[in-house]
């Protein structure tokens, strides 16, 4: 029974790295084909980032149907049982539970939560570019294209765009604008406000911008849940230190 009991608690814990995982894969694989969209593939370690994302959905759910297998091979009565008492059982399995039941599934989950975090922070500059944007802020700088980059992607289908080299405080950096454009003949373009993370993709039309900024959105709305699960957590650590000191404090005339 107790056996099947724990069997329970760990399913449901690898159900929850699974959905984590999903959830911050999508946000990532986002952001990663929004910033492609534009021209400007994100640096590799934000392409491995995605993977590992990818690699922590796929434990997840390896793990969840390797466990679902072993249940079903329990006899039918002591499953009843053991479900019966995971419903009125804490399963201490949430992120801000400290200590948690299983280290190992907790600490799987707040990688891909962290993870989560990272991309939102990535993020914010590509809100503040594409708002820029809409409002016809940001200075006007030179562009210089040199040659052209296509991008294919597993789903099928390729884009274009045009590398070059933009002229940014009297430096010459490199830059990729998202349209084809005839080679060697510059031209102006509206430089990003916030030149870090996300936010060093090129803007080039107004729907591209709104795009930029609902996808940025979305992700640093995850960013957000984030912080208030680490808040909670801390909270939760902070009372299980305490907890030792509570009885001499009992004791006490």
């Amino acid at each position: 029974m107790a056996a099947t009991l724990r069997l329970l608690h760990r399913r449901h814990g690898w159900n929850k790295v699974a959905i984590t995982g999903i959830i911050a894969f999508f946000l990532g694989f986002g952001a990663y084909s929004q910033a492609v969209s534009q021209g400007t593939p994100p640096p590799s370690w934000f392409l491995f980032i995605v993977i590992v994302l990818a690699a922590l959905a796929i434990v997840g759910i390896v793990a969840y149907v390797v466990d679902a297998a072993r249940l079903r091979r329990r006899p039918p009565a002591v499953r009843a049982q053991a479900a019966q008492l995971f419903t009125h059982q804490p399963s201490q399995s949430r992120l801000h539970h400290y200590p948690p039941r299983h280290r190992l599934i907790w600490a799987l989950r707040w990688l891909g939560m962290l993870l989560i975090l990272g991309v939102a922070v990535l993020s914010v500059p590509a809100v503040f570019d594409g708002v820029a944007y809409l409002a016809g802020a940001g200075s006007k700088v030179t562009f210089d294209p040199t040659s052209y980059q296509t991008d294919c992607y597993v789903r099928g289908g390729c884009t274009t765009a045009t590398d070059g080299i933009m002229e940014i405080g009297g430096a010459w950096v490199d830059a990729t604008w998202p349209d084809v454009v005839p080679l060697d003949k510059p031209f102006q373009i509206r430089a990003p406000v916030w030149r870090w993370g996300l936010g060093e993709a090129l803007i080039s039309s107004d729907v591209i911008a709104v795009v930029a900024i609902l996808v940025s959105l979305l992700m640093e709305a995850g960013g957000v849940l984030v912080v208030i699960t680490m808040v909670r957590l801390a909270r939760n650590w902070r009372r299980h230190r305490q907890q030792p000191t509570a009885p001499a404090f009992a004791r006490s005339p």
